[in-house]
Parts: structure tokens; sequence; C-alpha cells
């Protein structure tokens, strides 16, 4: 699992993106809600970060905590992350929480263990209406140098 990551890797490609000289259409925006303690989550780890180099892709991971009450306490879980996809869920989703979930554009919902009909959902959804992705500072994605 590889949530900083692949976070880290494709805001490298947005800054270099946002830098140069003609505007980019907006990404679309994959989010991939996953646990360490889930057997099913690694393949949509895996599918997730196949698209992840894409420039049409910004790909963003949570760790969720409701797998911590099995025994294995994920290490990047957060109370926050399992908010934000009950938030999903009970909002204009209207589905139940799992794992691995990749919510795409914030619009749509799928279990990402299936690359074909991941690629697909992306290919479908199109770019994010109304969002825009702004660095302002050149030193994001470099590992914090400036």
């Amino acid at each position: 699992m590889r949530p900083i990551a692949l976070c880290a890797a494709h805001f490298a490609s947005v800054a270099s993106t946002a830098a140069s000289a003609q505007p980019q259409p907006a990404p679309v925006v994959l989010e991939l809600f996953q646990s360490q303690g889930c057997s099913s989550c690694p393949p949509a780890n895996a599918n997730v970060n196949g698209l992840v180099d894409r420039p049409d892709v910004l790909a963003l991971s949570f760790g969720v905590t409701y797998w911590d009450n099995l025994g294995w306490k994920d290490t990047f879980a957060r109370r926050e992350f399992t908010a934000r996809q009950y938030d999903y869920a009970h909002g204009q989703l209207g589905s139940t929480v799992a794992t691995p979930e990749v919510v795409i554009n914030g619009r749509l919902d799928l279990i990402g263990n299936n690359r074909r009909a991941l690629e697909d959902a992306v290919r479908a959804a199109g770019p994010p209406q109304g969002a825009r992705v702004i660095v302002n500072d050149p030193g994001v994605g470099r590992g914090g140098e400036a």
C-alpha cells in the first residue's frame, strides 16, 4: 500500500502541468478508500497505481478505520478519511461503504478490483465539472525542496 507515494507522485505531475504554458483540462479525481486489513484492497491499490501517471487522473488514497477492530491497526487510517467515505455514502452516492471503494469525481463509486471497469469508469466520467487545481507553491511535489 502506497497512499503517500501515490498522492505525492501524482501531485508532482499536477505541479508540472500547472507550470506549463497551455492550460490542461481538469483531471478525473479518483479517491480510493482502503485498509491494510482488507484482503481485497491490494488489487484495487495496484489498479489505481496503474493510473497514477496519467495526466488526466488525480489519484488519492484514504485509509479507513472500520477494519481496525479486527485486530490489525491500519497505520495510514484516519477517522476523517472514514468520515469522508461515510459522507459520500450518505450523500449523493446513496450507497454503503465498502473497501476497496473508488469514488470518481465525487459522483460515482465502484469496487476497484476490476481494472477494466475502473478504466471504463474514468473514461466515461471525464473531467469534473467546475473543478480547478491551482498550485501556488513551486516546491510542491519535490519532497519538500523549495
